[in-house]
């Protein structure tokens, strides 16, 4: 087997345990068994189960930010901004679920990682919300505030397709989000 093979193995089998399982009681020796290898054969790619997490999370974590500043760059004005923003982070989510479930399931667990380089979806979208206000399309507001608004529209959604409660897939929602994500960006509490 070659060991880009045996590499995908290994980190399908940590993701499916990460997800079923938890992260805590996903071991080296429980992923082996579940990729169907030796154990050492993980130490031969990744030092550890948290150097093989730390991975995949940011992955998953460089991918959406891409995916946004993408879709933000190629659109003007704030409703094809968002609308192509939400259609490319659904795609994200869609296109591996279970890389994606994993990614929003530890979240917490890996903020050390993603504080990187402030380039983070996130910062991202707080990117574009803070040109929104610039240019006069939305009112003025905390940019950081607005994008964990906007950002936890689609996210507590999609934890909610991860605990089986909103049915997948989430770009069916994505009509939907991008209402809402325009709503929550034009209103402001009343002084």
């Amino acid at each position: 087997m070659a060991a880009a093979d045996t590499r995908t193995l290994i980190e399908r089998a940590a993701l499916t345990l990460f997800v079923r399982e938890g992260y805590d009681a996903a071991t080296t020796r429980l992923i082996a068994a579940e990729a169907g290898i030796s154990e050492g054969a993980i130490y031969r790619h990744f030092r550890s189960k948290e150097e093989l997490a730390g991975a995949l999370f940011l992955g998953v974590h460089r991918r959406l930010t891409e995916v946004i500043e993408t879709a933000a760059a190629g659109t003007a004005g704030i409703e094809a901004r968002v609308g192509a923003a939400v259609a490319a982070y659904c795609a994200v989510a869609d296109e591996d679920w279970l890389r994606y479930a994993f990614h929003l399931l530890n979240l917490h667990r890996f903020l050390p990682l993603w504080e990187e380089s402030r380039r983070d979806p996130v910062t991202a979208v707080e990117r574009i919300v803070a040109e929104a206000i610039a240019a006069g399309e939305i009112p003025p507001g905390d940019p950081a505030l607005l994008a964990a608004m906007a950002l936890g529209v689609v996210t507590q959604t999609a934890l909610n397709i991860a605990y089986r409660r909103v049915q997948p897939p989430l770009a069916a929602h994505a009509p939907a989000f991008t209402a809402a994500i325009l709503a929550v960006l034009r209103s402001r509490p009343p002084t």
